[in-house]
């Protein structure tokens, strides 16, 4: 895992993120319900004032991991964090800490904007998902349930 490298992303690699997010999807049986487009990548992702950031990890010259994240504020703590929407490693990459390698660089990148917590939801039928964040020290947030609502 040494010759690992994490690095955050660019637009240039707006079509890497596009294919790890659709590897995702397809882990999670969840392709036909996916609307975004490599354009959105670019578009949000790489503006002026972009909606998220991503970091990648390398082996050599392949993408082996992704962890989309972006800003949010606590008016509770009265603090800002981090929300990671996003955590990937590639099927081969698993079980050898990259996922924890991959969380703690956004821990350490996030540092510039005081962050002082991270946030995340999880697909409840997600059980290795949930054991590895329940493994860094995360818990469900009690009395809170994640709502959406679309069209706006």
């Amino acid at each position: 895992m040494n010759e690992i490298s994490i690095r955050l992303a660019t637009i240039e690699d707006a079509a890497i993120i596009h294919g790890l997010l659709a590897e995702l999807e397809k882990t999670l049986g969840a392709t036909s319900k996916i609307q975004r487009t490599l354009q959105d990548i670019r578009n949000y992702g790489f503006s002026e004032t972009p909606c998220f950031e991503a970091l990648l990890a390398w082996n050599g010259s392949e993408a082996i991991g992704l962890v989309l994240f972006f800003r949010e504020f606590s008016s509770w703590k009265g603090i800002p964090g981090v929300y990671v929407q996003d955590l990937i490693v590639l099927p081969g990459m698993r079980g050898k800490g990259l996922g924890f390698r991959l969380m703690k660089a956004v821990f350490e990148h996030t540092r510039s904007w005081d962050a002082g917590y991270c946030k995340l939801a999880v697909h409840t039928e997600n059980k290795s998902a949930l054991d590895f964040y329940g493994s860094m020290g995360f818990r469900e947030i009690e009395n809170e349930h994640v709502l959406i609502l679309d069209g706006l």
